[in-house]
């Protein structure tokens, strides 16, 4: 019975994107809200500027082209050598004339930054002067450029086009229009390179033509001297002699640093570049080194967004129905420039690596590099190589299944572990010879809350679910939208005014006007249930200009993990559904509440105030799974152009994906230790009264539905099933665990099970009549089919097989 009802509980979450009906909203603040809180009450400038900030965090990139495991170095020996690195006597003058901006390093405190530049203003003027002529410069040189041809006006791909030669003068001339761009922009420095690399990943937004250009920012910036490099690995590790072979001079006394090096880096990140070298034990190594002006840059541009925050806050005051919440850049700003701290920590960076593998390792398939600690210092990352293929240089199968897995280890870390890898575009993602995922640079990560982490569970479900009311009370708990919500009731010219409050329940009136307006909008935009960016565009375009809203501080770097994989999941499939793909996390986060109110909530949806099941719920989700289940339909909008039979494949090598993703996230629930609040609540489930409802009339397709789960799990043991079903790259130490999580559920089992039946032998023998009446009418009804099965089985096998024969 308690098997029963957990199969029940399971099938009302799994598929709860399917009720419309209002719940209690336990966990607020919507994965969908994110997108849109960059543009909304910041105005483009500011949105740049908080995109600026953003992006500056994690630059390297595809520096980190290394192998993973879990013999990562800990902290405490990689601290020894960081000791050690503080007293370094070897210093290179080459570095000198930047070590003015090393009482800086540690932290880009704002206060600190102040007193700083008020000694050095002409640094900010220049910076800001370099800015607007580069940018004006790169803009007059694509726009006076001839375009590629094999892109139309729009700048999106023109399939009609076939080039007639690749040498002749028009290519070379294209050539040099990307090439122009991508130089103008990387030597801007890292928030500009950052920028780059997150447009790169939406053609929606900026066209292909462009897009395609910025893509060689991901791994291929402009370099700085190789020579500045070598003296950065030797200053800060000590190390007086030759680097290599080929580099350091005539001196062979002494054995080099490594048996070879490259001569020219093979990555160009914005923070840094990586070349490729073996050790004198044989190994390959990635020696990633990070750029000498890194601070410099970062440093100058926190200041330099500083002031124009400080000019946009003065626009506020002046014009507050065109403005921003009182102090949010501000606190935007300090958030940011407290992130960017870690970019420049290579220490931080490996610790982070080894956290993030660590922290998705029930996962099985997702992978880090291994840090080398002998050479690495914070300054200087060396690991080992990676095995494996970027995005670019996949099959059409592995470049989805790729990117099924990323999207499953964002949202799991976004909903579960709450350690999310936040700059995860393609030059930071990679395939490796064993088909697991390997995530690269670790230095732009984000913490998330248990709150938070609800929020996005319950975000992605009401997505799904077109529950705009649920999604409304969302931005509101999570500080999206003001409290009380405010509006501009007749024209743009207006000021924002509260909405008002129900008279009787005290409600914010706010919330079911502006669900409405959030419903009918997203319901004319293109993907609104499935692309990530369909929102932004809603909030922004439809919605802000009627609403006031703002961005909360911590959810900058969540909102650009999840773009960026939105941008690869459309390159790869147009159809794939990010929200559906992240739905198997999201429900077992439901299932496991870490709040008071997320645990009320749970209840609530679940039970009665008497622990009774809430079996109008039940049956009104059995009535909509069923209609649900029946509709294959491809949406033909975001597929044309696409042969039929690849749209078919691809769709239903994700839907495998996705019930296997379902499987790995609920089966194991009730054996883990997040699966404390589903335990109580089933053994706090009014049993009687569930056995009394499940022979009921309205129980039939309930028991139907118990019998078929029945039958597919017989004659396999969760063991088989775990190895069985495979349809991704599994770790051993991944199954190890899963199957101690599965025995422990089939005890808890046993025990609820054990409980249930004393509850009805105690509620007297009607009760337990019943009982036994439900447990005939199930088995019956799992021998019939297993008889069915079996007779078709045969009857397939003895079915004759039709035989080509050659003409």
């Amino acid at each position: 019975m308690a098997k029963l009802v957990q199969n029940a509980l399971q099938k009302r979450l799994k598929t709860s994107y399917t009720i419309r009906n209002e719940r209690r909203n336990m966990i607020t603040g919507s994965v969908v809200a994110l997108a849109c809180i960059l543009i909304l009450n910041t105005g483009v400038t500011s949105a740049m500027i908080t995109i600026n900030k953003l992006n500056d965090k994690s630059n390297f990139k595809t520096c980190l082209m290394m192998q993973t495991s879990t013999e990562i170095e800990s902290p405490s020996k990689i601290n020894v050598n960081k000791q050690a690195n503080s007293a370094n006597s070897v210093k290179m003058r080459e570095l000198d004339k930047w070590r003015e901006f090393d009482e800086l390093r540690g932290s880009l405190d704002i206060d600190k930054l102040k007193k700083f530049f008020a000694r050095r203003p002409y640094l900010i003027s220049n910076r800001l002067i370099q800015v607007a002529t580069t940018i004006k410069t790169a803009l007059d040189e694509w726009e006076n450029s001839e375009p590629d041809p094999s892109f139309d006006e729009d700048g999106n791909f023109n399939f009609d086009y076939v080039p007639e030669d690749d040498f002749d003068d028009v290519n070379s001339q294209l050539i040099g229009r990307g090439a122009k761009l991508c130089g103008r922009m990387s030597s801007l420095g890292p928030v500009s390179v950052k920028i780059c690399q997150t447009l790169s990943q939406r053609a929606d937004l900026v066209g292909d033509e462009v897009c395609n250009a910025l893509k060689t920012l991901q791994t291929a910036n402009v370099p700085f001297d190789d020579k500045l490099a070598i003296a950065i690995i030797k200053e800060s590790l000590n190390w007086d002699g030759a680097i290599a072979p080929q580099h350091g001079g005539n001196d062979t006394t002494e054995k080099p640093l490594f048996a070879w090096m490259s001569d020219k880096p093979i990555a160009v990140a914005s923070l840094g570049q990586v070349y490729k070298a073996t050790t004198h034990e044989g190994l390959d190594v990635a020696v990633k080194v990070q750029r000498p002006d890194g601070l410099t840059l970062l440093a100058t541009d926190t200041i330099c967004f500083k002031l124009v925050l400080a000019a946009l806050e003065q626009v506020r005051k002046i014009q507050k129905q065109k403005g921003f919440s009182e102090g949010l850049l501000s606190d935007i700003l300090e958030r940011v420039a407290r992130d960017m701290t870690g970019e420049l920590d290579y220490y931080r960076e490996a610790s982070n690596g080894r956290k993030f593998e660590q922290s998705l390792s029930f996962l099985g398939f997702v992978k880090t590099p291994i840090v080398v600690e002998k050479y690495s210092t914070d300054r200087v990352l060396v690991t080992e190589w990676v095995k494996g293929n970027h995005l670019s240089l996949l099959s059409k199968e592995d470049g989805l299944a790729m990117t099924r897995m990323a999207v499953e280890a964002c949202t799991a870390s976004m909903v579960l572990t709450g350690f999310v890898h936040a700059d995860p575009h393609e030059g930071n993602l990679m395939l490796d010879k064993d088909g697991n995922v390997v995530f690269l640079d670790f230095g732009l990560m984000s913490d998330v809350s248990e709150d938070v982490m609800e929020g996005f569970a319950s975000g992605i479900q009401g997505c799904l679910a077109e529950d705009w009311l649920t999604v409304t009370r969302a931005f509101k708990a999570t500080g999206f939208i003001c409290d009380p919500i405010l509006w501009k009731p007749d024209s743009e010219e207006d000021d924002f005014v509260p909405v008002g409050w129900d008279p009787t329940t005290g409600e914010d009136l706010g919330i079911e006007k502006l669900s409405t307006e959030l419903g009918k909008a997203m319901n004319e935009v293109e993907g609104g249930t499935s692309r990530f960016g369909a929102l932004a565009t809603v909030l922004n375009q439809y919605l802000s200009p009627r609403w006031k809203m703002q961005t909360p501080p911590y959810v900058l770097l969540l909102i650009r993990t999840f773009l960026t994989l939105e941008g690869i999941a459309a390159r790869v499939d147009p159809d794939f559904n990010i929200y559906e793909m992240a739905m198997p996390w999201a429900v077992r986060r439901s299932l496991s509440p870490g709040t008071l109110k997320g645990i009320e909530a749970l209840r609530s949806t679940v039970l009665t105030e008497d622990d009774k099941i809430q079996w109008s719920r039940l049956v009104e989700l059995l009535e909509e799974t069923t209609v649900n289940e029946d509709d294959g339909v491809v949406s033909d909008s975001l597929s044309d152009g696409i042969p039929e039979n690849e749209v078919t494949s691809n769709k239903g090598s994700t839907e495998t994906a996705k019930k296997a993703a379902m499987k790995d996230a609920v089966l194991t629930l009730l054996g883990s230790p997040e699966g404390a609040v589903l335990r109580k609540l089933l053994a706090d489930l009014d049993s009687v009264d569930l056995v009394k409802r499940l022979l009921s009339k309205e129980g039939k397709r309930l028991r139907r539905q118990a019998v078929a789960s029945l039958v597919s799990d017989g004659g396999n043991n969760g063991e088989s099933k775990i190895e069985g079903d495979i349809v991704r790259p599994v770790s051993k130490e991944s199954v190890k665990l899963r199957k101690k999580q599965i025995k422990v559920t089939r005890k808890v089992l046993v025990a609820l099970m054990s409980q249930h039946l004393r509850r009805q032998w105690k509620a007297g023998p009607i009760a337990v009549a019943r009982f036994v009446l439900l447990l005939l009418r199930v088995g019956l009804g799992v021998v019939r089919k297993e008889i069915f099965n079996r007779f078709r089985s045969v009857t397939n096998i003895l079915k004759p097989r039709s035989v080509s024969v050659p003409l």
